[in-house]
């Protein structure tokens, strides 16, 4: 079987979160040493709140969360003066393709088993780890960051 060409975004994703780190701080520490400047740990710590449900039942994935401040991180603004059209534009288009996925991008339609059986944590963990490698081909189609050498794309996820 031919390696796939975002497998280490799927691996990385999946090992930080069997590591303790939720679904945002996933999919943000996966793309950590990717980007072309140096993120802190005072940044990291951005993602923390927007996994596990930190914000509620009602709130995002975390999964998507972490793709979109990665998104943000790359084509987003700092000052006021600065155009957001292209961030939204992306933002949009990405969130569209996440729910192509995955039926939505909110925490709770996704969560199809008991929170903190092993159940959800493994289905969390594949939406995690999808999660980051979408957004490593989409980050790679805008020509936002380098596609790897080797073919193949994501796995389709199962809803």
């Amino acid at each position: 079987m031919e390696e796939q060409k975002f497998q280490k975004y799927l691996s990385e994703a999946a090992e930080y979160h069997k590591n303790g780190y939720s679904c945002a701080e996933s999919v943000l520490h996966t793309f950590r040493d990717k980007l072309p400047f140096t993120l802190s740990n005072e940044t990291m710590r951005i993602a923390t709140c927007f996994g596990g449900q930190a914000v509620g039942e009602s709130g995002f994935c975390g999964a998507f969360t972490g793709a979109i401040m990665v998104l943000s991180l790359l084509v987003g603004r700092s000052s006021a003066q600065e155009s957001k059209e292209t961030a939204q534009t992306y933002s949009r288009e990405f969130g569209t393709r996440f729910v192509n996925q995955f039926g939505s991008n909110a925490c709770k339609p996704l969560q199809i088993h008991v929170y903190g059986s092993p159940e959800q944590k493994a289905n969390c963990r594949r939406i995690t780890s999808t999660a980051a490698c979408m957004m490593a081909e989409f980050l790679a189609e805008k020509n936002l960051l380098p596609a790897p050498a080797v073919g193949g794309q994501c796995p389709e996820g199962k809803r």
